[in-house]
């Protein structure tokens, strides 16, 4: 089995870091070929690694097991993150225009660049929604076309704390393992 013919992903938690690998079928499910976790209490609290060299020993541990299991490397993972040391926070980004203008999809481009580079203390954005859009004074979902002098844009953004994120791409590239995204999980 070539390595492209499965997707591998991780997720770090605070009593286990687990692997999975499977195969997407036409319909979109995934069928799971290879599981493995090892114990994470030694290493990570409350969704945090503390522990960089015991958390790359576990995450190669745990990508082994994949692999044997697989009959197959595995480069690239996706990486799922959980924990105490994220949290949502809004934020709303204005743009007055001039005169009554018709809003463009380049404008809102613009508008999300603007959240995603909006600066936390100690916290990076890893993803965000837009919520609304108000387009003088009225609610729309998307405002692309629409013509108003006054836009905002209300945004929910999953902040983590920046130590933790480095702590993760530290203990990834120790381990030499490439991700191709991180994204967050949902609390139970």
């Amino acid at each position: 089995m070539a390595t492209t013919d499965f997707i591998a992903a991780i997720e770090l938690g605070s009593s286990r870091l687990m692997g999975l690998a499977g195969q997407k079928n036409a319909d979109g499910s995934v069928n799971v070929l290879a599981y493995a976790y090892e114990d994470a209490r030694q290493f990570v609290r409350k969704g945090w690694i503390f522990n960089i060299d015991k958390a790359q020993a576990a995450l190669n541990a745990v990508v082994h097991q994949l692999e044997v299991q697989l009959g197959s490397s595995i480069a690239k993972v996706y990486v799922g993150i959980g924990g105490q040391s994220m949290r949502t926070v809004m934020s709303e980004i204005k743009r007055e225009m001039t005169g009554e203008e018709k809003i463009s999809q380049t404008l809102i481009d613009d508008i999300c660049e603007s959240n995603r580079n909006h600066p936390y203390a100690g916290m990076n954005i890893l993803d965000f929604e837009a919520q609304e859009y108000d387009v003088d004074g009225k609610l729309v979902a998307d405002p692309v076309g629409v013509t108003g002098e006054h836009l905002t844009a209300y945004f929910l953004n999953v902040v983590a704390r920046a130590t933790m994120l480095r702590n993760l791409e530290q203990t990834l590239e120790q381990a030499k393992m490439e991700y191709l995204d991180i994204f967050t999980l949902p609390r139970a």
